[in-house]
């Protein structure tokens, strides 16, 4: 594989999954303090699977299963690194979703808690509050949800 089409399928997967998968799932494992080969059993892919994704050999994840558990790995990844859970309850509820006989693919309403996690892994709450200033008159909706997210608690 080429380096033009390694970066064609990075740019491929920050298109489905908000970044590459290398980037998204190294930080996940960092927090987390994961070996790739825990991940991949976490996620329900192979060791080799998961290699292939990180490198961008392959651009997708054909599970639907397992993207979902890497959302939730990586919404765990930031309620560790905001200090609102601990790495082994956190790799516990990524144990239990791995296990049970369905993980839920769809849900109508975000936990708030998380969306907040998110948000503050991204910026400081000074740099919401900075934005949603340059917001307000154009997009106030927007800047609510840069202060209610990223600075408020709730």
């Amino acid at each position: 594989m080429t380096a033009s089409s390694a970066d064609d399928n990075r740019r491929a997967q920050a298109h489905l999954y908000g970044e590459p998968l290398g980037d998204l799932i190294k930080r996940c494992s960092s927090v987390l303090s994961l070996t790739q080969v825990r991940v991949a059993d976490l996620l329900g892919i192979s060791a080799p699977m998961l290699s292939q994704l990180m490198n961008a050999r392959r651009v997708k994840i054909g599970n639907p299963a397992a993207v979902k558990r890497l959302q939730l790995m990586y919404a765990a990844a930031c309620r560790v690194a905001a200090g609102e859970q601990s790495i082994d309850d956190a790799v516990r509820q990524l144990e239990a979703a791995r296990t049970s006989e369905a993980v839920v693919t769809h849900h109508t309403e975000a936990d708030p808690a998380a969306v907040r996690a998110v948000f503050r892994a991204a910026a400081s709450s000074q740099e919401f509050v900075a934005a949603a200033e340059q917001l307000r008159a154009s997009h106030p909706a927007i800047a609510k949800l840069l202060l209610t997210f990223g600075v408020n608690d709730g």
